[in-house]
C-alpha cells in the first residue's frame, strides 16, 4: 500500500536516505516502545494542481498532548513540527495521495523511566487511492478488552497502545476476519484494532465518546462534522452494547488509514444487508470530496503543501 524505499526521511533536523533513517537497539523507544506519532494523510486535489495535508494542526497538537502526557523533556512548537512535516513532503517532491508519519521517540540508553534525550523523525510514502468497495471489512468481537485510561491511556497515540489493537488484529485474522473490534472492561464497545466505529440505527449514526477506551480520533470528529453540518444526521455519542452491533443496519471504521471502510459482518451476522450501506457511502462520498477540496466543511482544515 505504502511504497518508501528511495525516500528521502527528516530525522533530527536532517533529511537522510530511507535505508540510513535508524536508532539504536537499546533505546528507549525500542527496548519500551518510548515513542508517539501522527499518521497524516495528503491529498492530491482532483484537477492535479496541488497536494493538501489534512487537518495537520489537529494532527500536531495530539502529537504535543501525547509528548506532555509521557512528560518528554523535550517540546516542539506547532511551526517547528509544521515545517518539519512540509518540508518532508516537500524535500520528497511527493504530489500524490500519500502517508505521512511524524514520530518522537525516546533515544539514548536510558531505563524504562527515561524521558529523553527526544529524536524526531518523519517519513511519506505515496499511497494508491481506493474505493470504497476496496475497503469493506468483516469483524470479530475479540477476547482482547480494550486498553482504559487507568492503564495505558487510548488518547496517547504511543505505540506501546498498539500491542493491544495488534492482538486482537492477530486473533481477527487467524479467525478468519478482517478486523477485531474491542469491549471496554465494562463490556460495552470501544474500537477497533486501529481506527474508530460508527453503526446507524433507523438512521442514526452513533459512536462510542471519548472516555469509552477509544483514540479522541480526529478522522471521527470530522465524520460527526460531516453528518452534523453535511448530512443533517447528527450523530448520538453514548455507550454502545454489544448486542446493537448486530442489529445495527450500517456500520464502518473510520481512521486516518481506513478512512472510511464499510463493515458488513460482525461475528459471521450480516450488519444490514451485509452490503455498503446508503449512508455509509454518502458520508464516504462528502468525505472524499472534503479531503480533496471540493467540498468545504471547514477551510482550516487543509493545509497546501507547495506554492506552484
Amino acid at each position: 500500500m505504502y511504497k518508501s524505499a528511495g525516500r528521502l526521511v527528516h530525522l533530527d533536523g536532517k533529511m537522510v536516505p530511507y535505508e540510513e533513517a535508524k536508532i539504536h537497539v537499546l533505546s528507549p523507544a525500542v527496548k519500551y516502545g518510548a515513542s508517539v506519532f501522527e499518521g497524516i494523510c495528503g491529498y492530491a486535489t482532483r484537477d492535479g494542481s496541488g497536494v493538501n495535508i489534512f487537518r495537520l494542526r489537529e494532527h500536531l497538537v495530539r502529537l504535543q498532548q501525547s509528548m506532555h502526557i509521557l512528560r518528554y523533556e523535550q517540546a516542539y512548537s506547532l511551526e517547528e513540527l509544521t515545517e518539519v512535516v512540509l518540508g518532508t513532503v516537500r524535500e520528497n517532491d511527493v504530489r500524490t495521495d500519500s502517508h505521512i508519519r511524524i514520530q518522537a521517540h525516546v533515544l539514548g540508553e536510558g531505563l524504562m523511566g527515561a524521558c529523553g534525550p527526544v529524536g524526531l523523525s518523519c517519513t511519506v510514502s505515496p499511497r494508491d487511492a481506493r474505493a470504497i468497495e476496496a475497503r469493506t471489512k468483516r469483524a470479530q468481537i475479540t477476547s482482547w478488552r480494550r486498553i482504559d485510561d487507568a492503564s495505558m491511556p487510548p488518547r496517547v497515540k504511543a505505540a506501546a497502545n498498539y500491542h493491544n489493537g495488534r492482538l486482537g488484529t492477530v486473533q481477527a485474522r487467524a479467525d478468519g476476519y478482517d478486523e477485531p473490534i474491542f469491549l471496554t472492561n465494562a463490556g460495552k464497545v470501544a474500537e477497533s484494532g486501529g481506527a474508530c466505529l460508527f453503526i446507524l440505527r433507523d438512521g442514526v449514526p452513533i459512536t462510542p465518546g471519548v472516555t469509552h477506551g477509544i483514540l479522541e480520533s480526529i478522522t471521527r470528529d470530522t465524520m460527526l462534522r460531516i453528518f452534523s453540518d453535511v448530512l443533517d444526521r447528527p450523530a448520538v455519542t453514548r455507550e454502545v452494547d454489544r448486542t446493537e452491533l448486530y442489529v445495527a443496519d450500517e456500520a464502518f471504521l473510520c481512521g486516518s488509514a481506513y478512512e472510511v471502510s464499510p463493515v458488513t459482518d460482525i461475528d459471521g451476522m450480516k450488519v444490514g444487508k451485509g452490503e455498503i450501506g446508503d449512508i455509509t457511502r454518502e458520508a464516504w462520498d462528502i468525505y472524499e470530496a472534503v479531503v480533496r477540496g471540493t467540498t468545504n466543511v471547514d477551510p482550516a482544515w487543509l493545509t497546501p503543501v507547495f506554492d506552484d
